[in-house]
């Protein structure tokens, strides 16, 4: 003698059916291709800069620190850390602008108009600046961050 429920002998083990489930509210879609837009050369130049700039105060810094003839005042462990800080804020801020973030060009030229002095700065900042607010750049931004 074989048991079967009122609902037949498959009905047990079956999942709900999918199209019952309640409907979930979904965030609306983004336009893809304002992601998708590369960003002008000058952004990629200026970014390029800026990494470059990081990356040099990190080695300058740790050049300095290492170096037998340094003051110890001016490469002490906290300066250390805070400037090798400097330059990883640098380095991240400058990717953050290259994919398409105004407040990491904001940081990046306060940081850059704070910092200018001395040649090599002038020589790095100053035209890193000048190339992210170029009109290219500035249409770029306002493409990728509509208000």
């Amino acid at each position: 003698m074989t048991m079967t429920s009122e609902h037949g002998p498959h009905d047990q083990d079956e999942p709900p059916d999918q199209d019952e489930s309640p409907e979930q509210d979904e965030p609306p879609e983004h336009d893809a291709s304002v992601y998708c837009t590369p960003p002008p050369r000058t952004v990629t130049i200026a970014s390029t800069v800026w990494i470059c700039f990081g990356a040099l105060l990190a080695a300058g810094v740790i050049f300095t620190a290492l170096s037998p003839d340094s003051p110890p005042l001016s490469t002490g462990p906290i300066a250390l850390l805070l400037w090798i800080g400097v330059a990883v804020a640098l380095i991240v801020l400058a990717k953050l602008m290259r994919q398409g973030s105004t407040g990491a060009r904001t940081a990046l030229t306060v940081l850059g108009a704070v910092s200018l002095f001395g040649i090599w700065t002038v020589l790095f900042v100053a035209p890193a600046i000048v190339l992210q607010f170029l009109p290219d750049s500035n249409a770029w931004f306002r493409t990728v961050n509509p208000r």
